[in-house]
């Protein structure tokens, strides 16, 4: 990712977003900035969501549907219906001028009217590429990223995703926008990050691993194991809650690192990933704590 993940932030699969998520994603290129916004449109619409559309204002509406549909179904019913909506940002505000409050305030209305139409949720993908079509004030889009932006989210009815060009944005531009958001998404699937765990206190060795733990991520996958290994704490932690996927040759080796330690050791994972462990006889390793949601 082109910034420094801070350890407040969530980072997620795209599929994993909920309702009420504020969340910063980058591009570097057609292919990634694609496979961000066409899986997340997508899922809105199988889901009954009303979605909104807010693509770069450089890119014709007939390439925009094209890319959505290399991601699932046809679009052209969901946008005859109304549940898809291709907007540009400039009718969150006009016909008055510029702000982000008026930006905001269109967004606001537009949640209402969909909620009035009867659909349970809102999600919206905006390419930030409309700062520069409409000449926006970098500084009050970033206050807005981190701090004005707040209420749109409190009632769980309202989801975004904020797209950044990598090459458009300065690099402290990207590492301010990806701190404002309490939700950052990985780049695409197949994506395995290892981040230190911020609540371990002293004397626990803490790893969390996001996204997918399979053949395709083996290898950084492997290291975090190395480094949890090598670490001196006297207890480990190991948080897989953020995993969407977890092969069972990676769940082997967590029980083998389990019982090789001689550590206690503790996995936090969800319902599903925690069965995985008691059949593969994790109840058979003294030291280890499988701590299921």
């Amino acid at each position: 990712m082109p910034f420094h993940a801070e350890e407040h932030i969530r980072i997620v699969p795209a599929e994993r977003l909920r309702p009420g998520d504020h969340a910063f994603a980058s591009y570097a290129d057609e292919e990634t900035r694609w496979s961000t916004i066409g899986p997340f449109a997508q899922t809105g619409i199988t889901r009954g969501e009303r979605v909104l559309l807010f693509a770069d204002p450089a890119v014709p509406e007939s390439t925009v549907l094209e890319r959505l549909e290399a991601y699932g179904p046809p679009v052209g019913p969901p946008l005859e219906s109304g549940q898809l909506k291709l907007l540009t940002m400039d009718r969150m505000w006009r016909p008055r001028e510029i702000s982000v409050e008026r930006q905001m305030a269109g967004l606001r209305r537009e949640v209402e009217e969909a909620l009035h139409e009867g659909y349970p949720t809102v999600r919206s993908a905006i390419d930030m590429a409309w700062v520069a079509s409409f000449g926006a004030d970098i500084e009050r889009v970033l206050w807005r990223e981190s701090k004005g932006c707040h209420y749109l989210f409190t009632d769980a009815h309202y989801t975004e995703i904020c797209t950044y060009d990598e090459t458009r944005f300065s690099g402290d531009v990207l590492n301010r926008a990806a701190a404002g958001h309490p939700t950052a998404l990985l780049k695409r699937p197949g994506t395995l990050l290892a981040l230190p765990v911020a609540e371990t206190g002293s004397g626990t060795y803490g790893v969390r691993l996001v996204g997918e733990a399979d053949l395709s991520t083996r290898e950084p996958f492997d290291d975090a194991l190395r480094r949890i290994a090598g670490s001196a704490e006297p207890r480990v932690l190991l948080d897989l809650t953020e995993l969407s996927f977890l092969d069972v040759y990676c769940a082997r080796a967590v029980l083998r690192l389990a019982a090789g330690d001689g550590r206690p050791v503790v996995v936090r994972c969800d319902g599903i990933h925690a069965h995985t462990f008691l059949l593969l006889g994790a109840l058979d390793i003294p030291q280890l704590t499988v701590e299921g949601e």
